[in-house]
């Protein structure tokens, strides 16, 4: 008898978890240089900082989906560190936005015309940054 190997299938969860990871990564590449920013608890980081600290998410995502698909036993702790990490940020972000309203008025006005600027009101960034923090 010939000797067959099985190529064992990745199961639809680990797919699942790679679109995710992989949707993330794509996502931040694609805004890093459009417009970057990163909101770190009360402190809006932008230009060559909020640059560095996207591509350093990136760097992650990357390390994390390249665990998975070889099945490194430290991908699972590492991205369910980093998810751990997401939640506490995306809270106190919440949390920051929701004691101080106006924080995010300049970054718009400078960044947005006039007309996008005036809908970023502070009820549509709560109602984003509360979906953010559940959808995490």
């Amino acid at each position: 008898m010939e000797n067959q190997q099985v190529n064992p299938e990745m199961p639809i969860g680990m797919v699942l978890i790679l679109i995710l990871i992989g949707w993330g990564a794509v996502s931040i590449l694609l805004g890093v240089f459009k417009s970057p920013s990163f909101q770190l608890g009360p402190v809006l980081l932008s230009g060559v900082v909020a640059v560095i600290v996207n591509l350093v998410m990136i760097g992650v995502f990357v390390t994390i989906f390249y665990g998975i698909i070889k099945r490194a036993s430290w991908a699972r702790k590492l991205s369910i560190g980093w998810y751990i990490l997401s939640m506490v940020l995306s809270l106190i972000n919440l949390l920051s936005f929701l004691a101080n309203n106006t924080m995010y008025d300049s970054y718009y006005q400078k960044l947005l015309p006039p007309e996008a600027a005036s809908l970023m009101t502070s009820s549509i960034i709560t109602g984003t940054l509360i979906l953010t923090t559940v959808s995490i």
